[in-house]
Protein backbone atom coordinates (compact mmCIF):
# COMPACT_ATOMS: atom_id res chain seq x y z
CA UNK A 1 0.00 0.00 0.00
CA UNK A 2 1.42 3.84 -1.21
CA UNK A 3 1.38 6.18 1.85
CA UNK A 4 -0.57 8.73 0.17
CA UNK A 5 -3.96 8.05 1.01
CA UNK A 6 -5.27 9.07 -2.37
CA UNK A 7 -3.55 5.97 -4.16
CA UNK A 8 -5.33 3.83 -1.97
CA UNK A 9 -8.12 1.39 -3.66
CA UNK A 10 -11.57 2.27 -2.64
CA UNK A 11 -13.43 -0.12 -0.02
CA UNK A 12 -15.28 -2.88 -1.42
CA UNK A 13 -19.03 -2.68 0.25
CA UNK A 14 -20.34 -6.64 -0.09
CA UNK A 15 -23.74 -6.81 -0.30
CA UNK A 16 -26.09 -9.75 -1.66
CA UNK A 17 -27.63 -8.88 -4.41
CA UNK A 18 -25.93 -11.04 -6.81
CA UNK A 19 -27.18 -11.90 -10.29
CA UNK A 20 -28.05 -15.57 -10.97
CA UNK A 21 -27.19 -17.27 -13.74
CA UNK A 22 -30.56 -17.79 -15.70
CA UNK A 23 -32.52 -15.68 -12.87
CA UNK A 24 -34.24 -12.52 -14.91
CA UNK A 25 -33.15 -8.88 -14.44
CA UNK A 26 -36.39 -7.15 -13.00
CA UNK A 27 -37.68 -4.45 -14.24
CA UNK A 28 -36.16 -1.03 -13.20
CA UNK A 29 -39.01 1.04 -11.32
CA UNK A 30 -39.28 4.58 -13.36
CA UNK A 31 -39.50 7.72 -11.56
CA UNK A 32 -42.63 9.66 -11.18
CA UNK A 33 -40.53 12.72 -12.62
CA UNK A 34 -39.98 10.73 -15.84
CA UNK A 35 -43.29 9.64 -16.12
CA UNK A 36 -44.57 13.23 -16.29
CA UNK A 37 -41.87 14.48 -18.20
CA UNK A 38 -42.47 11.94 -20.85
CA UNK A 39 -46.21 12.72 -21.17
CA UNK A 40 -45.57 16.69 -21.12
CA UNK A 41 -43.31 16.36 -23.84
CA UNK A 42 -46.10 15.37 -25.87
CA UNK A 43 -47.07 18.81 -27.16
CA UNK A 44 -47.64 18.75 -30.74
CA UNK A 45 -51.44 18.34 -32.56
CA UNK A 46 -52.02 15.47 -34.24
CA UNK A 47 -50.38 14.72 -38.04
CA UNK A 48 -54.01 15.10 -39.82
CA UNK A 49 -54.73 18.87 -38.40
CA UNK A 50 -51.24 19.67 -39.62
CA UNK A 51 -51.36 18.02 -43.11
CA UNK A 52 -55.14 19.61 -43.58
CA UNK A 53 -53.94 23.42 -43.02
CA UNK A 54 -52.58 24.99 -45.83
CA UNK A 55 -48.97 26.68 -46.00
CA UNK A 56 -49.54 30.39 -45.17
CA UNK A 57 -47.49 32.21 -47.55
Amino acid sequence: MPKNQFQRPAPIQHTGNVPRHGKPQPPQAKSAEKRLSKLSTNTLPPLETLLAKSPQN
